[in-house]
């Protein structure tokens, strides 16, 4: 979906547009050529070798993600490859964890990118002179396009269209792909970040599994580190440690996360969900939900109940 899904939409911008001319060539290159495997589709895929590029300038540089984009991001010949074809390029872009050879090869240095969500803090941590906006679903900084995981390289795309032909033809390529021209929301809408132990094997997890099975309960500070027999203070520090957030960020997110599930699989009302996941009330719930996912509880079960 990386390679394809960008590349689907730039090259059908023609037929969209019923127009008799190619508005892009596209071709899909690797260092070597010849065939390629998706994972974990296994999908293959014939590419060019990029010593056959015909030398001279290239519109669109967009680079894939995969599994392996942090091990190729340690080669220095393909940050060197990279580096050079970005010189010849109006525009450069990469998807998901692609943007980590964007990274290596000194192309983000003090510019804002995104990346899935899963690998935003590694990008910061490796880059830290990227300005990483984990919430985007993609980011433009001058000529450089990142966006985050998968699907969100189609939301690029679109961008990329916009700047080459503006905005009435990206609609309406949307509109041929049955997109939306920009998703609302950033990346929280469709990410896991709580953490869920896979074994219990610190105070900590068993009160993260307890917090999980009580949401109706009284989960403050207090109660929480005396399930645990743990001092307020001592059991705050330690959980801000291992979680990454506070008790009281956590148990909110935990309360948004399941109020996220009923409103994708049930017909509750707002009141019915702020009751069942511990919101005082639904005006509670629904601040909380558009600080957090930046959409409405409303707009977000139209999109996705």
């Amino acid at each position: 979906m990386d390679i394809i899904g960008p590349l689907d939409l730039l090259a059908g911008v023609q037929i969209a547009l019923k127009s008799p001319d190619k508005l892009y060539e596209v071709e899909l290159v690797s260092p070597h050529g010849g065939l390629i495997n998706t994972k974990p589709g296994n999908i293959v895929m014939n590419t060019t070798a990029v010593a056959d590029l015909i030398d001279g300038h290239i519109d669109i540089l967009l680079i894939a993600g995969g599994e392996a984009a942090f091990e190729i991001a340690k080669d220095p010949d393909i940050c060197s490859l990279v580096e050079n074809l970005a010189l010849r390029s109006t525009y450069v872009a990469s998807i998901c964890t692609g943007v980590f050879l964007l990274a290596q090869a000194g192309l983000l240095k003090n510019r804002r990118a995104t990346t899935h969500w899963a690998w935003s803090k590694k990008l910061s941590d490796d880059f830290p002179e990227t300005l990483v906006d984990a919430e985007k679903i993609y980011v433009k900084d001058g000529n450089i396009f990142t966006s985050a995981g998968i699907t969100s390289g189609m939301d690029l795309a679109l961008a990329l269209i916009q700047s080459d032909f503006g905005a009435e033809t990206a609609l309406t390529v949307a509109q041929f792909w049955v997109m939306v021209l920009k998703r609302s929301g950033g990346q929280s809408q469709f990410s896991s970040l709580l953490p869920v132990p896979q074994e219990i094997s610190t105070p900590i997890d068993r009160v993260i599994t307890w917090a999980q099975k009580n949401l109706t309960s009284d989960l403050s500070v207090d109660e929480m580190a005396k399930y645990i027999a743990m001092s307020p203070r001592n059991f705050s520090r330690r959980f801000t440690k291992e979680v990454g957030l506070t008790p009281a960020k956590y148990v909110e997110t935990l309360r948004l996360y399941k109020a996220k599930s009923h409103l994708e699989l049930s017909e509750k009302s707002l009141d019915e969900i702020a009751r069942v996941t511990g919101f005082s009330n639904a005006d509670s719930l629904r601040r909380s939900f558009l600080r957090t996912f930046k959409v409405s509880p409303k707009y977000y079960r139209q999109r996705n109940g």
